[in-house]
């Protein structure tokens, strides 16, 4: 057992509050000078412990005992799932380790169709994983301070341990999340629900049918697995009664992780919701965060990240700052070690000196951690179609429509060249009722998506695959569309 499992809950408390004082006071020039220092060294880690990152050394002329301050990161290997994963046995991607020595093993989402990234996690990191949960959720929620209880709707065996929370890990059942967000959340101070942008919508109806309260809760929303846009960002909160702009306690949130390497690896905070929401309305600060004056539609999401535990790269930038993540994870005792990981998401890094100005003009503090700013998955951008995160953003503007979505849809090329929306309604009502689809042709219209043929089908009519089971990721791009 680790040493922090060890402390008793008053030095963990402290030593919270200890790490977070300390981080601020390091400043995020020195963390990321930090944070480049201890990425080379994880990547000399993963040459001495992986045969498989050895060969991708080799094959790009990269000595591996050479390794070192004097290294040319750009003819360092960038790992795939496809050139890792779908190339390597796990025993060749891994660092020697007895199968006894295992506690813990996460897939990616299966998203792709071809296969699946692993993260394994050996039995004494696995004990000490609660600690940068807690960390993080005493930074944006004061869990030390307020008894807490948290309700992980997150699909595919995603669970949390927490010293600091309750937690109850019930995947994607509506029935048991509600009623224990009735029935014991009220002994709590605050509840947190963290699910998906999907999963949500179902929720959200069945909290209704059985009289959840989320005002009494004192309620707040994390929301990961996909984008989360602003229009949707407004639609819940007004399911749930939450001001986003003015409440200082409750929030609705996204967090975004990676199967293969970690949980909540760049995450929301109140001032960095703040940023993306004042972007719609001051194109100097779009400007600003995203290289342009972006769009009203599909705002990329600001994020805060640790870069003392990740060190990020953007590779090929464009113009604009933005080219495709790619992360290394700086746990030297990671079992398949991934340098220099390629997420296939679209982003930018958002300069120290950025982030203090776009704060000011957003009228909200500066973050303490760097800024990443995420437009969304690079494979949900083909040419000819809008992108997924405008449709989102168009089918949340109106929320009396929305109600009668799922929120589930799907992007395609039709045979003549035209470009076929086709929504799933979120009952049989909603489908065979003309007005629903008038409206929500009215309303492509009037948003600027005159060229959408709008299709609106019965929930059990839309047969996609994969399926919309809330299991898994769902694709909302036809694939013969890429």
């Amino acid at each position: 057992m680790g040493l922090l499992s060890l402390l008793p809950s008053g030095a963990v408390r402290a030593l919270r509050k200890f790490m977070l004082s300390q981080g601020r006071r390091m400043g995020s020039h020195r963390m990321l000078a930090t944070s480049k220092s201890r990425a080379l060294r994880a990547i000399s880690d993963a040459a001495k412990l992986s045969p498989a990152y050895r060969t991708l050394l080799q094959e790009h002329g990269v000595d591996a005992a050479q390794l070192g301050p004097q290294t040319d990161w750009n003819r360092l290997p960038v790992l795939t799932k496809a050139n890792t994963f779908e190339r390597f046995t796990l025993a060749q991607l891994s660092r020697p380790l007895p199968a006894n020595a295992l506690a813990d093993v996460l897939t990616s989402s299966g998203r792709s169709g071809r296969s699946y990234g692993f993260r394994l996690t050996a039995r004494k990191e696995h004990e000490e994983a609660w600690f940068s949960i807690d960390l993080g959720l005493q930074d944006v929620f004061g869990v030390d301070e307020k008894p807490t209880l948290l309700v992980n709707c997150l699909p595919m065996g995603v669970v949390f341990r927490s010293r600091a929370v309750a937690v109850a890990n019930v995947s994607v059942r509506e029935d048991m999340a509600c009623s224990i967000l009735r029935d014991v959340g009220p002994g709590f101070q605050q509840t947190l629900l963290c699910t998906d942008p999907l999963f949500i919508r179902r929720l959200l109806d069945e909290a209704h049918r059985v009289g959840v309260d989320w005002r009494a809760l004192n309620n707040s929303v994390i929301v990961g697995e996909e984008v989360l846009v602003e229009a949707q960002r407004d639609y819940i909160a007004a399911r749930m009664g939450i001001d986003i702009d003015r409440d200082p306690h409750r929030i609705v949130g996204s967090s975004f992780g990676v199967g293969e390497l970690g949980l909540n690896l760049l995450f929301e905070t109140r001032e960095t919701i703040r940023m993306r929401r004042a972007m719609r309305n001051q194109p100097a600060l779009a400007q600003l965060l995203c290289g342009s004056a972006a769009a009203l539609y599909a705002m990329p999401s600001v994020f805060c990240y640790n870069p003392l535990r990740t060190h990020i790269e953007i590779l090929h930038p464009d113009a604009s700052g933005f080219g495709e993540l790619c992360i290394t994870m700086l746990d030297s005792h990671a079992v398949i070690a991934l340098p220099r990981y390629a997420t296939g998401d679209l982003g930018r890094l958002i300069s120290s000196e950025e982030a203090a100005q776009g704060a000011a003009m957003a009228g909200t503090a500066a973050p303490w951690l760097p800024l990443v700013a995420i437009q969304g998955r690079i494979n949900d951008r083909p040419a000819g179609l809008p992108s997924v995160e405008s449709i989102k953003e168009l089918l949340y503007l109106d929320h009396a429509i929305a109600d009668q979505l799922s929120g589930a849809f799907r992007l395609a090329k039709n045979g003549t060249g035209g470009i076929q929306l086709t929504l799933q309604a979120s009952s049989h009502a909603a489908a065979v009722t003309p007005v629903l689809h008038a409206q929500l042709v009215n309303h492509c219209t009037r948003h600027g998506f005159a060229e959408l043929e709008v299709e609106l089908v019965e929930p059990e009519d839309f047969r996609w695959r994969p399926l919309l089971d809330f299991e898994r990721k769902f694709a909302y791009v036809a694939a013969a569309a890429g």
